[in-house]
């Protein structure tokens, strides 16, 4: 077996490579395992960055150990790799160092009794082939770092990874997934299973998935809207499958994924999630830091300098976080080749993202999105999910938000306290000429008498969900006339010479309390605000400021003073959720009908 795992796949590249924009793999550079052995055209600076944050987590994954034993299996390979990584890299102050073969040894023998006689791993999900291929991940590159080794342990703790990962493939091979990233997960773990066993067999199961055709639109985005799976899963996975298994095509989707995710990043590293349909949309400062190999690799490959910033970009603002990419670079030398001349990548841009119902716009340092994709509504229309939240649904109610370097201004967000149904959600976004325009009418029903020919004299009528979703009854609302009370929102949002005016419109219903809820990050100073009880703040009249060192956002003007009422809405309230954002919240205060304008400005 080659024991140079990717080399081995580069080299099947061959003439290929010339014609897959020059394919690293036809000329990876001799780094190999010994480190100081390096070719000249190795970046020595990066691998020195990397090498340092491996090792400075080695001492912590120790101490951690014990309570990783008793954790997700997932998280315990992941503590294995990032032991054997420092013990077979030479240039790393823990190269050969015996005292870790102790807590490798002990870490694996317990992953090994978690294996479930199917070859699964159970993490959360009872038996989960997903989460088996997370592991994969993990193991087999070990296994490649551990063969290429000359230690005298590291084949022995190869030969039990290897024992893991054969016993893995028919699980992998036969079983099914809950979202789409998980698809392309198995791809990668089978591809790495069929190349470590040479077990050709797994690749129809590998063939059956890709034959779905890959969940991406024309700008890039795949279907989950999720930076976190483009660049922990779906990217990766593919990447691994184009190498492993000869399928450049494949690329393709990760270059697109790429331009993509360059667009949707701000200059202090963060990548815009608003639109995201997991985990990510509540906006935690989701980063570009899982991005790294990927953009490098490109940059590579495709002699791209603007990717190549982007790599760069990521050293410097995440260099004590790219530990666990030491061993890609490892595995696969040419990885380590130095990167090509950076050109400018984030450069400024207005764009509509139709599928995701997203505006991106950047001008130098201030960049700003505005977003109407929610699942609540299909072609302007309320869809199936209307004023329902759950896991795989884009429900984020934040409609704008911007950055001016250092000050963030995380989300801007209207709730009128109207029939519990919480926050404003746009029933799409529209771009005409440059022009953006969010809006929705909500209709909130109350229910008349059942028509003669559908009452029943026992009282018995369906258990069902209520037209507006906000709550259940035997009521048999589908089939009962209604009168309903409506509230018309519309917003327009312009770019003006300092910064934007976000200028609504809300009629119909009169004397609906509206807040504007505005969340700046944490780290700032307010003025012009008054201070509450609580230790938010309510702009009652002029302009606020948000500065952080020597930048500012001003917004405003205030509209007197008003009822605060910022409640989620009865789809949250009934399971005590809550929709409120870390950071420093400031309201704004008015009633319907109103026409206001929202002033922000950069300074």
């Amino acid at each position: 077996m080659n024991r140079r795992f990717f080399l081995g796949a580069a080299a099947a590249l061959g003439t290929q490579a010339v014609a897959q924009s020059r394919w690293l793999a036809g000329s990876a550079i001799t780094l190999g395992l010994t480190g100081t052995a390096m070719s000249a055209e190795a970046d020595t600076a990066s691998l020195a960055l990397l090498t340092k944050s491996a090792d400075d987590q080695v001492q912590k994954t120790i101490e951690g150990q014990p309570q990783a034993m008793t954790g997700s299996p997932r998280g315990l390979t992941r503590q294995v790799r990032r032991l054997v990584t420092p013990f077979v890299w030479a240039d790393s102050k823990y190269h050969h160092d015996e005292s870790l073969l102790p807590h490798i040894r002990q870490a694996l023998e317990k992953l090994s009794q978690a294996q479930h006689d199917d070859g699964t791993f159970s993490v959360g999900n009872r038996h989960s082939p997903p989460d088996t291929g997370f592991l994969i991940e993990d193991f087999g590159l070990m296994v490649s770092l551990l063969e290429a080794d000359d230690h005298a342990d590291s084949a022995a703790i190869a030969d039990t990874i290897r024992a893991i990962l054969t016993k893995a493939g028919p699980g992998l091979a036969t079983g099914g997934v809950h979202t789409p990233n998980h698809r392309w997960k198995i791809c990668a773990a089978l591809a790495r299973i069929s190349h470590v066993t040479g077990d050709k067999s797994y690749l129809a199961r590998i063939d059956e998935w890709l034959a779905e055709g890959m969940d991406i639109d024309e700008d890039g985005i795949y279907s989950e809207r999720s930076p976190i799976y483009y660049s922990e899963v779906t990217n990766p996975s593919l990447l691994v499958v184009a190498h492993v298994l000869d399928r450049p095509e494949l690329l393709d989707y990760v270059r697109k994924n790429l331009e993509l995710s360059i667009e949707h990043a701000d200059r202090n590293g963060e990548i815009e999630a608003v639109h995201s349909r997991r985990q990510d949309q509540h906006q935690q400062g989701t980063n570009l830091k899982s991005f790294y190999v990927q953009f490098r690799e490109l940059a590579l490959l495709d002699t791209n300098g603007r990717f190549a910033a982007m790599a760069r970009l990521i050293e410097e603002k995440f260099a004590p976080e790219l530990g666990d990419y030491l061993g890609d670079l490892i595995e696969r030398p040419e990885l380590a080749a130095a990167l090509p001349a950076s050109e400018e990548a984030l450069v400024d841009f207005k764009k509509h993202y139709n599928t995701a119902g997203l505006v991106r716009i950047r001008r130098g340092k201030i960049t700003a999105s505005a977003f109407g994709g929610s699942d609540w509504y299909v072609n302007g229309q309320e869809s199936k999910y209307f004023n329902t939240v759950g896991s795989g649904l884009s429900t984020n109610p934040t409609f704008f938000r911007a950055t001016n370097g250092a000050a963030i201004l995380d989300a801007v967000r209207l709730v009128p306290n109207f029939f519990s149904m919480g926050h404003f959600r746009s029933n799409g976004i529209g771009y005409d000429n440059g022009a953006i325009t969010l809006g929705n009418e909500l209709k909130v029903p109350y229910y008349l008498p059942m028509p003669p020919e559908r009452r029943d004299p026992d009282g018995v009528y369906a258990l069902s969900r209520s037209v507006d979703g906000r709550f259940n009854s035997m009521l048999d609302f589908d089939n009962r006339p209604v009168s309903t009370r409506d509230l018309k929102t519309d917003v327009a949002i312009t770019e003006t010479e300092n910064g934007f005016d976000l200028a609504f419109d809300v009629s119909g219903e009169e004397d609906v309390e509206l807040t504007w809820e505005l969340t700046f990050r944490e780290g700032g100073e307010l003025s012009g605000v008054e201070a509450l009880e609580d230790g938010t703040f309510h702009l009652i009249e002029g302009q606020g400021t948000y500065t952080l060192g020597q930048d500012k956002i001003t917004f405003g003007p205030g509209n007197g003073k008003g009822l605060i009422e910022v409640r989620p809405g009865e789809q949250y309230s009934w399971t005590n959720g809550s929709l409120t954002l870390k950071g420093h919240g400031v309201y704004i205060t008015a009633k319907s009908p109103v026409t206001y304008t929202l002033n922000l400005g950069f300074a």
